[in-house]
């Protein structure tokens, strides 16, 4: 004879599964954070923008963007 259907036994596998994949991602994503994230007053933070915003910036007219277009006729 076959054995009678329980629905209560079956998908704990794919349930285990999923959560135990679940809170891999989790920690992954903590591990990468607390190794990656910098407070916005870090002195670091501070040192890295700052050189980057005393650069000299340059405007799209001095690069020619705007004689490369082609002028437009009437």
């Amino acid at each position: 004879m076959s054995v009678a259907y329980d629905p209560n036994k079956q998908g704990w596998a794919a349930a285990a599964v999923t959560t135990v994949a679940t809170l891999g991602l989790l920690f992954m994503a903590y591990t990468i954070h607390k190794n990656t994230y910098r407070h916005p007053r870090d002195p670091m933070n501070f040192q890295v923008y700052h050189a980057e915003d005393s650069a000299p910036h340059q405007s799209a007219e001095s690069h020619g963007a705007t004689e490369s277009a082609p002028a437009a006729k009437h």
